[in-house]
């Protein structure tokens, strides 16, 4: 992850609801990438309007005919914002902030209007780190969305929220996806891969309420990517230990010859696991830490030395490498 590539957003973000396809959740990081660089400038403080130019590659972008689309579609935006409060502290504001738009010669150039340039430096200022990279990857303004949610809360580990303010901020009107399965599988679960591969981030989700027999509130939990193959290598080991402690002394005699030919091991280092049931059982837990290291094609340079620092075999002599 490349530094340049960061932008902080703040978790006002989260109380902003909008409907933009994917080259439009782009331009959003775009412009809150410029308006960071500009702080300290007092754009906020005037009711001037704000212009920005960007080119065709800060896009990531070749079809200059997405551009031209992106710029007629632009203008008509709504941007939606509720300050989390209610009552008399409570604040609602519904604006159209860009009231210009042109793609002309491989540059694409807004305006953001006077009154909401306040709005987006407040959501430029933020806590949540976004890779710029990594949305520019996504191939679904929702997972976009999903990764920009998720990523406020990756610190805590965990996102209580209903299904319809979910809706809501994903831009999706609350008549669609009537049918949970559905929303499930082409949101949640097409999200969930996406943000895996191109993000490093994991995120699981479980029915938090119902109302009867309809769903209407979810709890998420949210790892980084290192921390969730922790998770799973952790789940592999135990599920490993769990099916040892059912096999019979003559099973276990053969299935760790099968596993002893992997490594180059003395008749002593052998006899070393053997011998000691604790032993056993941490050579097992090792060995499956590193058939999951060579699942991620992050493979020990040695896979005995690691085992043998791993289990104190170094105190055992190595049989020469034939």
């Amino acid at each position: 992850m490349e530094k340049n590539s960061i932008v902080r957003l703040t978790n006002l973000l989260n109380f902003t609801r909008f409907d933009f396809d994917v080259l439009g959740q782009r331009l959003l990081i775009l412009m809150l990438e410029y308006l960071k660089e500009q702080q300290g400038f007092n754009l906020e403080n005037t009711l001037e309007n704000i212009e920005i130019t960007f080119s065709l590659s800060d896009f990531r972008e070749t079809d200059p005919t997405k551009l031209r689309k992106l710029a007629k579609n632009i203008i008509r935006k709504e941007i939606s914002y509720h300050n989390g409060k209610t009552g008399k502290d409570e604040v609602w504001v519904e604006m159209i902030p860009f009231p210009y738009a042109k793609y002309e010669n491989g540059k694409f150039t807004i305006d953001i209007i006077g009154k909401a340039k306040k709005h987006f430096v407040e959501l430029a200022k933020g806590f949540s780190n976004l890779d710029k990279g990594a949305v520019f990857a996504l191939s679904s303004q929702h997972s976009i969305r999903m990764y920009e949610l998720l990523s406020a809360f990756v610190n805590k580990g965990e996102w209580f929220i209903t299904l319809n303010e979910l809706k809501q901020l994903l831009g999706i009107e609350l008549t669609q996806y009537k049918n949970y399965a559905l929303f499930e599988k082409r949101i949640l679960i097409y999200s969930q891969k996406e943000l895996w591969e191109h993000c490093g981030l994991h995120f699981e989700w479980s029915i938090a309420q119902k109302e009867r027999k309809k769903i209407t509130a979810l709890t998420f939990t949210i790892r980084t990517k290192e921390k969730q193959e922790k998770v799973q290598v952790n789940a592999d080991i135990k599920t490993t230990m769990e099916y040892i402690a059912t096999l019979t002394p003559k099973d276990i005699a053969e299935k760790s010859h099968i596993l002893m030919t992997q490594y180059t091991l003395s008749a002593e280092q052998k006899d070393y696991i053997l011998s000691d049931t604790n032993v056993f059982n941490e050579f097992i837990r090792v060995h499956a830490i590193i058939e999951n290291m060579i699942e991620r094609a992050k493979p020990p340079k040695d896979r005995t030395k690691y085992l043998a620092k791993s289990l104190g075999l170094d105190k055992v002599k190595l049989s020469k490498v034939v």
